[in-house]
């Protein structure tokens, strides 16, 4: 580090003239990044859950490119208000980007052919008469309707495959416009759901929470940190770094051609949080060395020396602790883990070649501002706190042990889950239209059964439609699960006894819409079965009953295959995986990590040291929500693996102070036994390090604090799990990891090196 610090300090102009080149790059990557992705990328792999999805997209179509719209009312059958209702209809097949829409008004009479609903009725049709045959109608029944005919169901189809973001959202936007003119004229609600509509109101939460959650965040936090250093220079020295970090990161990854997507929108936000918590280090010790006489240039050569080794060890265990993400077996999670680590090293080398070169420039009066009052304030705070530790060092270390053995039982009784509305507002329409369809229709979403009969059968073999009604029964059967669907419903319409004459006479009437139904060339008919927004545990748990009785079916009818699949169903597997992959890759992470802290303070003791503070916030958290009920969610995950890396931050920056000043000695304690060298080396330490320690904290629980007032679910659960997370690791290494250092490494020769 000495090396790297000579040439910062006496090259300052050429590493200037690099930040700015470097800069003007990242500005132009920028330019080429796209945020137009497929949500689907998210939860895509290459395992045999994605691949059925695509088996099912190229045989039946897309299942995620449905709109679906909820109407409810008391009087959808009077002959004016069907009036009102086809001609939303038709106005929904007009919009450029709907193939066509599925409504009650397809349905046919058994005998005649004839519409149910006829284009031109009668002022005096009979309303009960019409709701009767609608709600009894094979087609209708629990799909289009429900069973007391006070709501129904239409389902636009959108043109495209894997539709991007700006395609998905333009084309919720335009059903929108309807259904409010269409609200206006009929006077029902009118709600969307379905795929497209979850994920284009979750961008649009994102992207409004984005912009105005992050800048209250950001105001807040500058706030803060304003009072705590009493002086805008150096909150704005402090923040220019990591900006320049994101900015830095974003541009590599545009060159790289990479895009952002559901998890990338996270990455300038993490990004700048790792950054800060360094920058703080460096300034304030930049700060210390002023308040002693030095030059600007002195002082930052002595913070380079000082406090650089420690940002090196954290940007390398932040690294590690992303990098293992590359481990996973889902390609979006593997590009999120490639994408922060690339984010944490460019955040480490924004902080130590940008911040020397701004106090370069910088008065000493601006820099320090009014925090020398303040700094003599927390000094006098610190050195309090210190008495903790140096008094009560064992029963501290042996709450922390105690505490984190206690709490890994409930911690790892995590069960992963996601819910398809967790990032909405309650209030939001996907939200409302899925838990109407759920309490009156079993559900706006749907699971798919695909089934391939034998080559030497057909679909209008007895045997053939015997197993689509054993489907229909075993759908049923599986609780939570309503309204199969198949090729069986369409066929009961048709008044023809022999089954090879029905069938072709459904090819005639359905035409192509038979095809989202049946692929005779690959011997396949799918049958859809109602499931609610119960959560992807729920869903997998009742999905395995329903495989188990698919797999009797198989064994009673030699040569036909069944399984389960569908946008919802891969979804739900794959993001549990997902989950998994994170907490698996914490894991891991974190024993890396204990391997590299050790061999980096050179002693097995101090690695052992730093397990119990690293753990304790993420184990506090966990257990906690174990026992308040709460799952393991996408939003939890994350926040674990970005607090998992501020938590060794800060215990790194203690250690490598402990071991400094421990190898140095204390000025005052020369000749003293070791007791008394350690107890005042612990104290300095805490004295030095701990005020940037309360800083980060402070800013960053107020920035994560202030997002709690977001409608979004998982962005407060985010927020409040990061706040936890970080007040816990504050705690952990001012008061435990100290204490610990007095009880255990106390006397050793280890911590003696000269570093």
């Amino acid at each position: 580090m000495h090396f790297v610090s000579r040439i910062i300090v006496d090259h300052w102009k050429l590493v200037s003239w690099l930040v700015v080149f470097g800069s003007v790059l990242a500005v132009l990557g920028v330019l080429r990044l796209s945020f137009d992705v497929s949500p689907n990328a998210v939860f895509l792999s290459e395992n045999a859950v994605s691949k059925q999805l695509q088996q099912l997209y190229g045989d039946f179509g897309h299942d995620d490119n449905e709109i679906v719209v909820v109407i409810e009312g008391p009087t959808l059958f009077e002959p004016e208000m069907l009036a009102l209702l086809r001609q939303y209809r038709d106005r929904l097949v007009d919009l450029p980007d709907v193939l066509n829409v599925s409504s009650i008004f397809d349905l046919r009479e058994r005998q005649s052919g004839l519409l149910v609903l006829p284009r031109y009725m009668l002022p005096d049709s009979d309303a009960d008469r019409l709701k009767r045959q609608v709600t009894q109608h094979p087609i209708g029944k629990n799909q289009f309707v429900s069973a007391d005919g006070n709501m129904l169901v239409m389902v636009a189809h959108i043109a495209g495959e894997s539709l991007p973001l700006s395609k998905l959202s333009a084309a919720v936007a335009d059903v929108h416009l309807l259904s409010e003119r269409f609200e206006t004229e009929s006077g029902c609600r009118t709600l969307l759901a379905g795929h497209l509509v979850i994920r284009a109101e979750t961008l649009a939460s994102l992207r409004k929470s984005m912009v105005t959650g992050s800048l209250f965040a950001t105001l807040v936090s500058a706030l803060v940190a304003f009072m705590l250093f009493r002086g805008v220079w150096p909150v704005l020295i402090c923040c220019a770094a990591p900006g320049l970090g994101v900015l830095w990161t974003l541009g590599v990854m545009g060159w790289a051609g990479l895009q952002i997507g559901a998890l990338g929108t996270v990455i300038p936000t993490l990004v700048m949080v790792i950054g800060l918590t360094d920058a703080v280090h460096l300034l304030l010790e930049t700060n210390r060395q002023l308040n002693a006489g030095k030059s600007c240039k002195e002082a930052v050569g002595l913070m380079l020396r000082r406090t650089g080794p420690a940002c090196l060890l954290t940007s390398l265990t932040t690294v590690i602790g992303f990098g293992s993400l590359l481990l996973s077996q889902t390609p979006s999670v593997q590009q999120f883990g490639l994408c922060a680590a690339l984010g944490s090293a460019l955040a480490l080398f924004a902080d130590l070649l940008v911040l020397p070169i701004l106090i370069r420039l910088s008065d000493p009066v601006a820099l320090l501002g009014k925090y020398r009052s303040t700094e003599v304030q927390m000094f006098a705070c610190m050195n309090w706190i210190a008495t903790f530790p140096l008094r009560y060092a064992k029963v501290l270390s042996a709450v922390g042990i105690a505490a984190s053995l206690l709490l890994v039982f409930p911690a790892l009784k995590q069960n992963p889950d996601i819910i398809w509305t967790e990032t909405l507002p309650d209030d939001s329409d996907a939200t409302l239209a899925l838990e109407r369809a759920d309490s009156v229709m079993g559900g706006a979403l749907r699971a798919h059964v695909v089934v391939q009969w034998p080559q030497d059968r057909g679909l209008s073999d007895r045997e053939t439609l015997r197993v689509a009604g054993e489907v229909h029964h075993a759908i049923l059967n599986t609780e939570g699960m309503s309204g199969p669907f198949s090729v069986l419903n369409v066929l009961e319409t048709i008044p023809v006894k022999d089954p090879t004459l029905r069938y072709r006479r459904c090819r005639r009437v359905a035409g192509d819409q038979l095809g989202r139904l049946v692929n005779e060339s690959r011997r396949r008919f799918v049958v859809t079965a109602q499931v609610p927004n119960d959560g992807a545990s729920v869903l997998d748990d009742r999905l395995k009953v329903l495989e188990e009785l698919l797999r009797n079916i198989e064994q009673q009818h030699p040569g036909y295959s069944l399984h389960v699949t569908g946008t919802v169903v891969a979804a739900a597997r794959n993001m549990r995986a997902f989950i998994a992959d994170l907490g698996m890759s914490l894991a891991v992470a974190s024993l890396i990590i204990f391997l590299v802290l050790t061999l980096a303070f050179r002693s097995i003791r101090l690695g052992l040291i730093s397990v119990v503070p690293n753990a304790l916030p993420l184990l506090v958290t966990a257990a906690g929500l174990v026992l308040l009920g709460y799952p393991l969610q996408i939003t939890s995950a994350l926040t674990f693996s970005l607090c998992l890396g501020l938590a060794v931050d800060d215990t790194i920056h203690v250690m490598t102070r402990y071991q400094q000043l421990r190898a140095a000695g204390c000025s005052e304690t020369r000749g003293e036994d070791d007791a008394v060298a350690d107890g005042e080396a612990v104290r300095l330490t805490i004295c030095q390090v701990g005020p940037a320690l309360a800083i980060t904290t402070a800013i960053l629980v107020s920035g994560f604090g202030a997002m709690l007032v977001s409608p979004m679910p998982g962005i407060q659960m985010f927020a409040l799990l990061s706040c936890i997370i970080l007040l816990t690791a504050f705690i952990g290494d001012l008061l435990i990891l100290p204490a610990m250092l007095l009880a255990f490494a106390s006397g050793t020769d280890e911590q003696r090196g000269s570093h």
